[in-house]
């Protein structure tokens, strides 16, 4: 079956004649490094996105949210490049509750909003997904931004 991969790695037994002996043995380095490097090359659909056409504001999110999670709910609705889903998480890692999408139709985005704004929440809350505005003024030094 399919595994979840959000979850983190899962334990291996790796005492001798153990285990299940998987396909794959685990050699080429890492893939950080070559996800960074076919993002550098600019050889992934997508390329570098800018926060405009297609870039959606979720709001309403669990705290368990993760981007893998994003990924498996909006990608169905269309193409979503490299690093498109972002959960914004506090310093302990959970999800502060929203989270930007970036697709790279626009028509995909506007799908998903139709689709998905208003989704009621297993805790009675609303999903909201709308359009992503353009980025607020910081404030200036001094004021508080009223958490």
């Amino acid at each position: 079956g399919a595994q979840d991969s959000s979850r983190g790695p899962t334990p291996r037994d790796d005492s001798p004649g153990g285990g299940k002996g998987g396909k794959g043995d685990g050699k080429g380095g890492s893939i950080a490094v070559l996800k960074k490097g076919l993002q550098k090359a600019g050889v992934l659909p997508g390329g570098r996105w800018t926060n405009d056409q297609g870039a959606l504001y979720v709001r309403g999110l669990p705290a368990d949210t993760t981007n893998a999670d994003l990924y498996e709910i909006f990608s169905p609705f269309g193409a979503i490049p490299a690093q498109g889903c972002w959960a914004m998480t506090a310093e302990d890692g959970t999800c502060k509750g929203y989270a930007f999408i970036n697709f790279i139709k626009d028509e995909d985005a506007q799908n998903a909003i139709a689709t998905l704004n208003g989704t009621m929440m297993p805790d009675g809350s609303t999903l909201e997904v709308k359009p992503k505005g353009a980025p607020k003024p910081k404030p200036a030094k001094g004021e508080s931004k009223g958490q």
